[in-house]
């Protein structure tokens, strides 16, 4: 049992199981092995498909790479239908004895970059390299990209070294093949030190979503997973985390091993008669009480607003922080309160435009979720 500074309740951490997940997860070196492609200058070609791919937690989708399912239906804003194509969140983690790989993909769409984000962020990819002495992950080099057909990367690389590659944040792909060595293998990387073998699930806004640091590597919630070696899935969606009751439903079809809300910024207040059906009055309790009935046993960590024009909390931070308050006082275990107070660091430095992080901000806003998810886990 644990006790959380910020209330004095005891937690005891429970995960649920569940088919689903697992197959989702679940990788066939055969069937890499049979559709690789070697071509003619001797490199063998990996679809992606038959990659461990880490952050995908549906099959039930219109295109491989999307973050939700296809039955979205419009009771869920048309924001999101459209960014679940994005790949934010997702990451393929392999080990290889190849000395050299090389990475081609293509974009989902042809908007690489936006006036506030660069094209390595939205549509590019990062590689990293875990060090066993140092117990961590290292960066290597970003992949970029300069048009809509594609980009492509070749680098060295030291044989039986982990790798990992985030994919795009602001963007989705429609193809991604890895090459390597012809007469080299894959595999999949073993159980995480953590022991934290399903998904911490994020679902929140455009800050969530990877907006607006300079490369995918550095998007709070990639570093959060790096950082405490834990698998993630990043539902974040710009300007449209608004916390409809459907999804709900679709966060809890995820076998997830924490669940973490950062809607705030998204949402209104129905005292300002602003934003009917975004509201935090309205939809937040809804919504966290059908995500527990369904995951009873799963931690949440609810997220005040990550501002920095307030000295305090406002209105929906004061909403849920009630809201906290009461589901406590009905006898609610493994939840985390995360307030505002070290998202940020202290001015707008860590920020593109007074809002939105940039990779000094998101390594702050990462070590305060990460600071939450760790105790909401478990894990010293």
């Amino acid at each position: 049992m644990r006790k959380l500074a910020l209330t004095g309740i005891c937690v005891a951490v429970v995960t649920v199981a569940c088919a689903q997940q697992s197959e989702i997860g679940k990788w066939d070196p055969a069937m890499a092995q049979k559709n690789a492609v070697i071509s003619n200058d001797g490199v063998k070609w990996i679809d992606g498909k038959h990659l461990p791919l880490e952050g995908r937690a549906f099959n039930d989708t219109e295109h491989y790479y999307d973050r939700l399912p296809s039955n979205v239906t419009t009771k869920v804003n048309g924001g999101v239908r459209s960014m679940k194509h994005h790949t934010s969140g997702m990451l393929f983690r392999f080990k290889t004895d190849s000395k050299q790989l090389r990475f081609k993909w293509v974009p989902y769409n042809g908007g690489l970059s936006m006036d506030h984000m660069p094209s390595t962020g939205v549509s590019g990819i990062d590689v990293y390299r875990f060090d066993e002495k140092a117990g961590r992950w290292f960066y290597v080099k970003t992949g970029r990209i300069h048009n809509a057909s594609g980009g492509a990367l070749t680098i060295p690389w030291t044989p039986g070294t982990p790798c990992l590659v985030n994919l795009p944040l602001y963007n989705g792909i429609r193809s991604f093949t890895l090459g390597i060595d012809k007469d080299a293998n894959i595999e999949a990387l073993g159980p995480r030190k953590s022991g934290i073998d399903k998904p911490v699930v994020f679902y929140g806004t455009s800050i969530t979503h990877g907006g607006c640091c300079s490369r995918p590597g550095l998007a709070f919630v990639n570093r959060v997973g790096r950082d405490l070696d834990v698998p993630v899935v990043g539902l974040g969606f710009s300007g449209s985390g608004v916390m409809e009751f459907e999804m709900s439903e679709h966060l809890a079809r995820i076998d997830a091993s924490c669940y973490v809300l950062d809607c705030l910024w998204n949402m209104g207040m129905s005292t300002g008669g602003k934003r009917p059906g975004r509201n935090v009055d309205e939809n937040y309790e809804p919504f966290i009480r059908n995500l527990r009935a369904k995951r009873p046993n799963v931690p949440i960590v609810m997220a005040e607003k990550c501002d920095v024009f307030c000295d305090g909390p406002c209105d929906k931070d004061l909403c849920i922080r009630a809201l906290y308050k009461k589901l406590v006082s009905e006898g609610w275990k493994n939840l985390v309160y995360l307030p505002k107070d070290h998202m940020y660091p202290g001015d707008m430095e860590g920020t593109v435009d007074g809002t939105h992080p940039n990779d000094l901000g998101m390594e702050t806003m990462s070590k305060a979720f990460g600071a939450a998810v760790k105790e909401a886990l478990g894990l010293k």
